[in-house]
C-alpha cells in the first residue's frame, strides 16, 4: 500500500502521541557561552494535557492532525469522521493504524464497516509501531515543536505545531514520498 495507490482509494496513517504537557522541554540551542540555559522547575500540571491525533495522507505526501484532550474511542471516532470529510465519498480510505484499545471499540468498528463511510481499517502487527509511517512524521514534529521550548499555553502548542505542520506541507521533499 505504500509503494502503489489503490484504483479510486487513498492511504492514510493514523496514530496518537501524547500526553503533552505544558512543561519546559530539554534540547539544544545556540547560545552564548557562560552560563547555562537553565529550565525552571514545575510541580503542578494546571493546564492538564492534550493528545495530538495524527494523519498522513502518504501519496499525497501531506501530513495533518487535531488536538484533544482525551484518547478514548469518542475521540478516535470524531477524528475519523474529520477525515472522512476532507475526501470525496467515492473515495475508499486505506486506514493504517495500530492495534490501540480505542481503535478497536465496537463503536468505531462499526462506523468504519459502515458502507457509506466507505473506509478499510489496515491494522499494523502488534508490537510493530514502525511500520505505521507517521511514526516518523511524529519524530520530526516533535523535533521542530517541542525541542528546547517551554509553552505557557496549550493554544502557544497549537499554534506551533499548525506553523510546523503548514512549513512542513509546503515544503515537502519529493524524496520522502515513496519510503
Amino acid at each position: 500500500m505504500y509503494r502503489r495507490c489503490p484504483p479510486k482509494g487513498v492511504v492514510v496513517c493514523f496514530d496518537e502521541f501524547g500526553p503533552i504537557e505544558l512543561r519546559p522541554q530539554h534540547g539544544y540551542t545556540w547560545a552564548p557561552s557562560g552560563h547555562p540555559h537553565r529550565l525552571p522547575a514545575t510541580y503542578t500540571r494546571p493546564h492538564g494535557v492534550r493528545h495530538f491525533f495524527g494523519l498522513f495522507d502518504v501519496h499525497g505526501n501531506h501530513l495533518w492532525g487535531y488536538f484533544r484532550a482525551r484518547k478514548r474511542s469518542r475521540e478516535t471516532l470524531g477524528v475519523l469522521k474529520l477525515l472522512r470529510q476532507r475526501y470525496p465519498r467515492r473515495k475508499r480510505i486505506h486506514l493504517i493504524l495500530d492495534n490501540f484499545s480505542p481503535h478497536q471499540r465496537p463503536e468505531v468498528l462499526r462506523w468504519a464497516r459502515k458502507k457509506e463511510n466507505n473506509m478499510r481499517l489496515v491494522w499494523t502487527p502488534t508490537n510493530a509501531s514502525w511500520l505505521n509511517n507517521i511514526e516518523c512524521r511524529f519524530t520530526d514534529v516533535k523535533n521542530a515543536v517541542f525541542t528546547d521550548t517551554y509553552y505557557r499555553s496549550h493554544s502557544e502548542v497549537y499554534k506551533a505545531t499548525r506553523a510546523y505542520i503548514r512549513y512542513r506541507n509546503k515544503y515537502k521533499k519529493t524524496s520522502e514520498k515513496r519510503h
